[in-house]
């Protein structure tokens, strides 16, 4: 009978996932990850695989923990000041506290690019493409209620919705400042009024 691993897989998940968000891809070493982890090198590559892999189920795992969350904010708001208000306001928090490395997973990820695979970038390109038609149908949702004009392009302003959620992560990484965030999540609603 083998030996039993000696970790929960889920909390060494949890800490590579929070280890890569802090340090990036080509910051992280596997060192880094099993100190960070509590594992050996031989249970991180027979659980995990390698490094690449292993930075893939962290992505998949940050997006379950934390953008199936926000999705869900911007499903079933009733509506979009609500929506976009609860949604930017959570983010916020989310990208300032202090319990997590600061701003997302996915944009810090996406900035280097170039050391990524092409199944991270495919992971990182799905989760801007949900997040912006999750945008795109509360707008719409929006423009049904007679909440927003009928001529308002959901389109081009959920890609603007899109750009300003990653800004807010690399303004939260850059300076840890709550009122500087509050002045941009308000300006957002201000925006579609």
């Amino acid at each position: 009978m083998g030996r039993q691993k000696e970790f929960i897989r889920e909390e060494a998940l949890r800490a590579a996932m929070e280890t890569f968000w802090s340090k990036g891809y080509e910051g992280t070493s596997i060192p880094d990850l099993m100190h960070n982890m509590g594992i050996s090198r031989s249970s991180l590559y027979e659980t995990f695989g390698d490094k690449q892999s292993l930075l893939n189920e962290a992505v998949k795992y940050y997006s379950r923990l934390v953008g199936e969350r926000k999705r869900s904010i911007l499903v079933n708001a009733m509506t979009v000041k609500q929506g976009l208000t609860v949604y930017f306001r959570y983010h916020m928090e989310m990208a300032l506290a202090e319990n997590w490395p600061g701003g997302c997973l996915i944009t810090n990820l996406s900035i280097y690019q170039d050391y990524l695979d092409d199944e991270t970038k495919a992971l990182i390109q799905d989760r801007s493409e949900t997040l912006e038609e999750a945008f795109y149908n509360l707008l719409e949702k929006g423009k049904e209620t007679g909440e927003l004009r009928p001529t308002l392009n959901s389109r081009k302003i959920a890609r603007l919705l899109l750009s300003i959620n990653h800004g807010i992560n690399v303004v939260a990484r850059v300076k840890r400042d709550k009122s500087l965030l509050e002045d941009i999540s308000e300006s957002i609603v201000n925006l579609l009024a």
